[in-house]
């Protein structure tokens, strides 16, 4: 698997906005995951913008019920090491049924996961 130092966000920037960088390290033991990257798009489709600290630090957080599922799907990536791909829907901030596919990969060192690697890609119905 490639390292996250060896994703260029040029080389992939025409969905860079809906990508999304899950960092593994000792803050997941306590905290849960935690990204290190979340594209402004996924943002808007959570139904918010990145100007609200609050709003954003919630969305962030997979310490939640409502990140349950993405949260399981991060858990395949690290026991497996392998891709990961999902569809499902949620209701955003604005009350709007989200329907999405996300793509997950495992980036690491030496046979270890280290990060996550995400795109999202969403519509409203």
């Amino acid at each position: 698997m490639p390292r996250e130092d060896e994703i260029d966000p040029d080389d992939i920037a025409s969905i860079w906005d809906s990508c999304f960088l899950i960092s593994i390290d000792d803050v997941m033991h306590r905290l849960g995951y935690r990204y290190s990257y979340l594209g402004t798009k996924l943002i808007e489709a959570y139904g918010d913008d990145i100007n609200n600290p609050e709003i954003v630090m919630n969305l962030l957080s997979t310490d939640n019920s409502t990140n349950a599922r993405l949260v399981e799907n991060f858990n395949d990536v690290l026991a497996t090491k392998t891709p990961h791909f999902d569809e499902a829907a949620f209701v955003n901030l604005k009350r709007l049924n989200v329907r999405y596919r996300i793509s997950l990969f495992p980036l690491g060192n030496n046979g270890d996961v280290t990060h996550i690697i995400g795109c999202m890609r969403w519509r409203v119905y």
